[in-house]
C-alpha cells in the first residue's frame, strides 16, 4: 500500500487480513480509475497463528502456493464480473514458484484484463 499512496494512489478501503475479512484486498483509485487488488503472500511452514506457530504445516509451501494463486485468479476473476470498469489486480511477492504459475496462465490473465503486479522484498512494486 505504500507504493501506491508513494505514487498518488488513494487508498479506499484495506481488508483486515488479521479477522480473516472477506472480500477485495485493497480498493484504490487514481485519476478517476479504481483498482481492485488481491493480495496474496507466500506460504511458510509454520503457522501464523500464534497457538499453532511450533508446527509445522503438513502442506508443501510450493503446493499451497498454487492453492493461493488459484485462489487469488478466481477471485480477480469475480471482481472483473463484479465491477468491470475496474482494473482487477493480483499482487504477489516475487518468488520463482509465482512467476511459473504466471508464466502458466499469463494469457489467460491477459485475456480476462487481470494485471500481475510483482512485490520485491523491500516492498518495491513492479506493475509490468
Amino acid at each position: 500500500m505504500t507504493a501506491l499512496a508513494v505514487d498518488g494512489w488513494r487508498i479506499v478501503s484495506v481488508a483486515n487480513t488479521a479477522t480473516k475479512e472477506h472480500g477485495i484486498d485493497v480498493i484504490a483509485d487514481h485519476e478517476g480509475q479504481t483498482v481492485g487488488i488481491e493480495v496474496k503472500g507466500f506460504p511458510s511452514r509454520q503457522y501464523a497463528d500464534p497457538a499453532r506457530r511450533i508446527e509445522t504445516k503438513r502442506t508443501n509451501p510450493s503446493t499451497q502456493a498454487a492453492h493461493w494463486y488459484a485462489q487469488a485468479v478466481l477471485a480477480a476473476m469475480r471482481l472483473r464480473g463484479k465491477e468491470p470498469t475496474w482494473r482487477s489486480v493480483i499482487a504477489l511477492p516475487d518468488f520463482r514458484r509465482y512467476r511459473d504459475l504466471h508464466a502458466e496462465t499469463v494469457g489467460s490473465l491477459s485475456a480476462a484484463q487481470i494485471d500481475v503486479w510483482w512485490v520485491n522484498q523491500v516492498g518495491e512494486v513492479d506493475r509490468n
